[in-house]
């Protein structure tokens, strides 16, 4: 099978690119962290041709459905973190089934001061976000290499995911993990009645917000879950 060839990158397109995307949210986003969401931007496009860590292959759809998409969660798990108890420690959050480091590297870059915990079955989409962990110098990311059923953890503040799984089974594969009155933040393009039913009585909803991801025409929101 022929290599397939890495597709050009322009650092300066990308992060002004990219700067246009995010000053059309809420985000307030620094020079420095602008920067590094660049970086992992072109590791991302270099690294996808040898590893196939994602189907999108353009640069400016990588910024707008990988990065941007991601970023937008952070006022949703910021609030929620404040219903959390944690007594002035460091805030723990879990991204499971992260993949290529999705959403959890770009938490992680606009919020240094929340501790995440990066969690994948697939070796070699951790490969890649070791890297990038390591040349972005990020000390608030940790990552574990195994099935989320399979991990014996503290208890995190909160558990966030990414197009992993429909509700029931990331409940029902997390909960252990879960803090007594921490929160599950799901990003979900749909949420079909059938899935909603399907939720464990462990768990309700407490609230669903929609996610604004500029110029992208597509339903976006973020499910908040608590235990019963």
């Amino acid at each position: 099978m022929a290599k397939q060839k890495v597709a050009a990158f322009d650092a300066e397109s990308c992060r002004a690119y990219l700067a246009q995307l995010l000053a059309q949210t809420e985000l307030e986003v620094s020079a420095a962290e602008l920067s590094q969401l660049t970086t992992l931007i072109e590791m991302l496009n270099t690294w996808n041709a040898a590893l196939n860590l994602t189907a999108i292959k353009d640069v400016k759809q990588m910024v707008l459905l990988h990065v941007v998409d991601s970023a937008v969660l952070l006022p949703v798990l910021k609030e929620q973190l404040t219903y959390v108890g944690s007594c002035g420690a460091v805030p723990q959050v879990a991204d499971v089934g992260t993949g290529a480091g999705f959403p959890g590297l770009v938490l992680a870059i606009l919020a240094p001061d929340v501790h995440f915990t990066l969690i994948d079955s697939v070796g070699k989409k951790l490969s890649f976000v070791r890297q990038v962990v390591a040349r972005l110098d990020l000390h608030n990311v940790e990552l574990i290499n195994k099935r989320c059923e399979e991990i014996e953890h503290e208890p995190f503040d909160a558990i966030v995911s990414r197009a992993f799984a429909p509700l029931e089974r990331m409940v029902s594969w997390c909960l252990p993990l879960l803090k007594p009155d921490g929160r599950f933040v799901a990003m979900k393009a749909n949420l079909e009645p059938g899935e909603i039913q399907a939720i464990p009585e462990t768990v309700t909803i407490d609230v669903t917000v929609k996610l604004n991801v500029p110029t992208l025409d597509a339903m976006r929101q973020a499910v908040v879950l608590k235990r019963a």
